[in-house]
């Protein structure tokens, strides 16, 4: 045996393995169809108690339902991103074209939004939570906003280290 054909052989279950990544796809697929299910679920329930709910109450429940829209955002752009990025271009018109980074830039960012919107909820409701709560979701939507500024500074010497390498050639 050559060494290109045990190279083959070696090479063969490292790349081949990336589809291993499609059970963890599919899986975040049926999580979003339970998540939708669910959402459904709280849109009924706006509509049934829309009548007895005050505007507190109803901008609480609107702000949940943003909240959730949010995840379900998050989890298509983790799967179709991550798929495009580990397994398998894609060159269709609706497929998105991002690189990892600004992948990851994009999670960051539906994370802050999605800790903003907790945030929102918890001051909007600050009568029935605890002043070292707010501080807690506080501290960690700060966390999550530095994090997120974080990784697009570090995207950001990535591309122009990359338009650096270009103009030196």
């Amino acid at each position: 045996m050559n060494n290109k054909r045990l190279k083959q052989i070696i090479q063969f279950p490292i790349f081949e393995s990336r589809w291993i990544l499609m059970v963890f796809y599919l899986g975040l697929i049926v999580a979003q169809i339970g998540y939708c299910a669910k959402f459904c679920e709280k849109v009924v329930e706006v509509f049934h108690g829309f009548r007895a709910a005050s505007e507190s109450d109803f901008l609480l429940i609107v702000l949940n339902l943003l909240d959730m829209v949010m995840i379900a955002n998050l989890i298509k752009m983790i799967v179709s991103g991550s798929y495009q990025t580990f397994i398998e271009k894609l060159d269709s018109d609706h497929s998105e074209k991002v690189s990892s980074g600004a992948l990851k830039i994009k999670m960051a960012s539906s994370l802050v939004g999605v800790s903003a919107i907790n945030l929102l909820q918890t001051f909007i409701n600050s009568a029935h939570v605890t002043v070292q709560e707010v501080v807690l979701k506080g501290s960690i939507h700060l966390l999550f906003l530095v994090s997120a500024i974080g990784l697009a500074y570090i995207e950001f010497l990535h591309e122009k280290g990359k338009q650096f390498e270009k103009h030196a050639e």
